[in-house]
């Protein structure tokens, strides 16, 4: 009986200590996992920023037609309403011009002839001719009003017609661009996903790496102060519109990209310019390409916070420079309004707004 016991609890420890094995070799297979190289790091950069790019590009189309779009409206309602001015103008016009004609057919062709006849003096005749020759000028004024606002008219439908036709391709074009952008999203959205999460595992590894290098050399030099932190962005010296915008994109940091959108819960590059620069009362384009063909423009050896920087050929992404060498930007679908580095290989140029 003692020894079935104790071949029991042999038994029992083998199997612990099985499980135990088990477990730590899987903690450590888990753990001995390879990060990522340089190499694959960066080609899963350069990947994501070609679907960024394919992305962005169809985005800032779809704002521009938008924007396009929201012209044309402003034109054709305007176009109604003087549609409408005129109308009631010509309407006066035309009574006017009736009553004219009447009076001009009951007097026939001899009325000049004897009022001047009729008068009893020079002075009378003179002053009968002058009425008349008035009055002729006042009638004549009456048509000449009344084909000018029917020629403006014929004018303003013509511009109305080919307003409404414009913004109807433009209705059309937006679906085309806005079931693109969603079969992008539903086609990218996996593949945006992993490579995130690649770059986001070599990025924590490469800080756990130097938490680790600076543990150890603390260890190994208590004298030696620890490395500065990154610089917070410097808008010290910027004038005053151009702080308030780069607080107010600042204080946007954290909140989620989403395409077409211009505020205030989520944004798109475009978006989170023109709504940070509108905290300051300048008014942009929701369009990159278009708030860079609308700014004066500015070299890179004179910026400063609040400068818009673009990027792509076509243009199809904007961020503010923020000072020390950062920028904010709402980077693209599945990540949120952030703080990084503005220097990028596709670079296209920088622009001032508020001047």
């Amino acid at each position: 009986m003692i020894r079935k016991r104790q071949r029991g609890r042999v038994t029992l420890a083998v199997a612990a200590a099985s499980l135990i094995a088990m477990s730590m070799l899987g903690t450590g297979a888990h753990s001995l996992a390879a990060p990522p190289t340089q190499d694959e790091l960066e080609a899963a950069e350069d990947r994501l920023h070609e679907l960024e790019a394919d992305f962005e590009i169809v985005v800032e189309r779809y704002n521009l037609v938008n924007e396009r779009l929201g012209s044309l409206q402003v034109r054709i309602s305007d176009a109604r309403a003087k549609i409408d001015e005129l109308e009631k103008s010509m309407a006066v016009s035309e009574e006017q011009a009736v009553d004219v004609a009447t009076e001009l057919y009951k007097g026939g062709a001899t009325g000049n002839l004897e009022a001047v006849l009729g008068s009893d003096s020079l002075s009378e005749i003179d002053a009968r001719v002058a009425y008349l020759e008035s009055t002729d000028e006042a009638n004549s004024k009456v048509f000449e009003d009344l084909a000018t606002d029917k020629a403006l008219l014929e004018d303003t439908l013509a511009d109305l017609t080919d307003a409404e036709v414009k913004a109807q391709k433009s209705k059309v074009e937006l679906d085309g661009l806005r079931a693109d952008i969603d079969a992008k999203l539903a086609n990218q959205a996996d593949e945006i996903a992993d490579l995130q999460s690649q770059i986001e595992e070599a990025e924590r590894l490469r800080e756990a790496r130097e938490a680790r290098l600076r543990e150890q050399q603390e260890q190994q030099q208590q004298q030696t102060p620890a490395p500065p932190s990154a610089p917070a962005p410097n808008i010290s010296g910027t004038n005053s519109q151009a702080g308030i915008a780069v607080n107010a994109a600042l204080s946007q940091v954290g909140k989620p990209y989403q395409w077409g959108a211009a505020g205030p819960n989520s944004y798109d590059c475009s978006g989170l310019t023109m709504w940070a620069w509108a905290q300051a009362g300048v008014g942009l384009p929701h369009n990159s390409g278009m708030q860079y063909g609308s700014l004066p423009h500015v070299s890179t050896s004179s910026l400063q916070p609040g400068d818009l920087l673009f990027f792509g050929s076509p243009i199809h992404h904007v961020g503010m420079y923020v000072g020390s060498g950062q920028m904010v930007e709402a980077p693209y679908t599945g990540a949120s309004v952030r703080v990084v580095s503005w220097q990028r290989s596709d670079f296209v140029g920088a622009a001032r707004p508020g001047i």
